[in-house]
């Protein structure tokens, strides 16, 4: 069943909120400036609880909730191991565990996706480099697991097409302001989710889509999360109004 949603989203500076649970001490994780790779990590998974995020076997983050994007971790170059479990069960209860083999200066954002019964790890390299204060990089990232290959419109005019689920698109630069998004199925001009979106100059956003087309009271509908990927505070923010 298609259904379109109207949502107001702006992405914010300092004021937005920082959509996490918790932040273990980062004492073991961090390395010296401009050696670190830098990792954020989603919970996009509809049907399954708050989780905590491990690193190597250390909790990083706690309680983090749907449709949260964590601040970047620093960690030193090379392989780690991301584990996440339900939270408080501890590591031995992950319901997801990914291993990355990060380089230094480079961004990544993990997204913990799919269904509770058989979740899937995404690792995707962002953009550390912010565009002049009139433009926006932007790019989608495709996490609902129930939902087709999609298109992307702003104001009527498709920017991305034939995303499939589970993938990122490339950046495309576009002039900062107020657009309306509507997500497509490939190929279609009716849209399943409409939203309204203000993009500040100067930022490089990830637009996340998570949920699901086809939701019931134990499972989340779709929905976008913006994320700052590079430029403003380089976090998640969002004022959302029905």
């Amino acid at each position: 069943m298609k259904h379109t949603r109207r949502r107001i989203l702006r992405i914010v500076g300092a004021s937005g909120l920082t959509a996490l649970g918790g932040v273990a001490s980062a004492d073991d994780t961090t390395t010296a400036d401009g050696e670190a790779a830098r990792v954020r990590i989603v919970h996009a998974v509809p049907d399954a609880p708050a989780v905590d995020v491990f690193v190597d076997g250390n909790r990083v983050l706690e309680g983090v909730e749907f449709k949260a994007v964590s601040d970047y971790l620093e960690l030193e170059p090379g392989q780690h191991t991301v584990e996440v479990a339900p939270a408080g069960d501890g590591r031995e209860s992950a319901i997801l565990e990914q291993q990355a083999t990060l380089e230094s200066n480079t961004d990544y954002t993990v997204a913990a996706g799919g269904r509770l019964d058989s979740p899937e790890a995404f690792v995707f390299v962002d953009e550390n480099e912010a565009p002049s204060a009139d433009q926006v990089r932007l790019r989608a990232v495709h996490l609902s697991p129930d939902a087709p290959a999609v298109d992307v419109a702003a104001d009527g005019n498709v920017l991305l097409e034939g995303l499939e689920f589970g993938n990122a698109s490339d950046y495309v630069d576009v002039p900062a302001g107020s657009y309306t998004i509507e997500v497509r199925p490939a190929g279609e001009t009716e849209a399943v989710a409409t939203f309204d979106v203000t993009l500040d100059g100067g930022t490089v956003v990830s637009a996340l889509a998570v949920g699901l087309l086809e939701a019931s009271d134990d499972t989340q509908a779709f929905d976008l999360v913006t994320a700052v990927d590079a430029g403003g505070e380089e976090t998640t923010t969002m004022t959302t109004t029905t």
